[in-house]
């Protein structure tokens, strides 16, 4: 009797190994498929490596992922797919951190502070009866004050025929201790007026009026843009073929992972991606209140 030996099923290759798998098949380098998919070597030898923390953020890699998995011809959908269920995935333990059981405290070793405490306390309260017997036992007997003081004239009160007319203010007299007297100076008309809020309050600039962007793709990119006051407006990947239109306010910041895949209007108008903003394959600019694109600094 022949015995028949099942053949062991092969172990299911992981994402890298279908990308490299299809790669080879199409016949092409790592360089020439960066070249083609407008990405650097290095994200593509980290997607074959499975390295996928070295991209970035999940979302990158998902866009890279499904690119590259369309280009050589494997399914882009079930390799995300794949990818989002080994992030979903709890880390293993980190068996380093051990618990330790917590240490008791030897109420022995109290005794020492506390009695150096008590030592300090007993020590300032008898240097502060020391003092407080002192001051007391040497203190000079207080004179009065009618030997020494001067006499202080009061000013008569002034006559109702005395009173001054309408609309004036008379100076005010200070009697002194020695009777004499000091005229302070009368207020002005225009005083009151002077300290109060008679300028005008500058009102706060209008805001500016919203910037429509447009962003049309011939290709997949990744897309950021932030308004004036950093409020996320767009943050996703943007697919091939189609057109994003985003309001406002600016100065806009925009942030685009594959800028040669896009054609950027400000308020209808064409605008071109300077040159100093362009990073590789990306680019970071903003959009002006004027309509005008400049290399973002963030």
């Amino acid at each position: 009797m022949e015995e028949t030996v099942a053949s062991a099923a092969p172990a299911p290759r992981s994402i890298g190994e279908r990308l490299r798998a299809g790669r080879e098949r199409a016949g092409l380098s790592v360089p020439a498929t960066a070249e083609k998919l407008h990405l650097d070597v290095k994200v593509i030898e980290a997607l074959e490596a499975d390295r996928f923390a070295e991209i970035g953020a999940s979302v990158y890699v998902r866009g890279h992922l499904r690119r590259y998995a369309d280009f050589v011809g494997e399914s882009g959908v079930e390799l995300v797919q794949a990818y989002t269920a080994r992030q979903a995935l709890p880390p293993p333990p980190d068996l380093t951190q051990v618990p330790q059981a917590e240490r008791r405290a030897d109420p022995r070793r109290l005794i020492a502070p506390l009695v150096g405490l008590g030592s300090a306390l007993v020590l300032a309260l008898a240097i502060w009866w020391v003092l407080a017997s002192s001051r007391s036992g040497g203190s000079a007997p207080a004179t009065t004050a009618s030997s020494t003081a001067p006499a202080v004239v009061a000013a008569p009160p002034a006559s109702p025929a005395a009173a001054a007319p309408a609309g004036k203010i008379t100076p005010a007299v200070h009697v002194t201790a020695g009777g004499a007297g000091s005229a302070a100076p009368a207020a002005t008309p225009g005083a009151a007026a002077a300290t109060g809020s008679g300028a005008p309050k500058r009102e706060d600039a209008a805001p500016a009026r919203k910037t429509r962007l447009t962003l049309e793709l011939n290709s997949e990119s990744w897309v950021e843009v932030y308004d004036s006051q950093g409020e996320r407006l767009f943050y996703d990947v943007a697919s091939a073929n189609s057109v994003q239109s985003i309001e406002g306010r600016p100065p806009l910041r925009v942030v685009l992972g594959n800028a040669g895949a896009v054609a950027v209007q400000v308020d209808g108008q064409a605008r071109e991606i300077p040159a100093s903003a362009l990073n590789g394959e990306g680019a970071r600019f903003v959009v002006n209140r004027s309509g005008t694109l400049a290399r973002s600094r963030q």
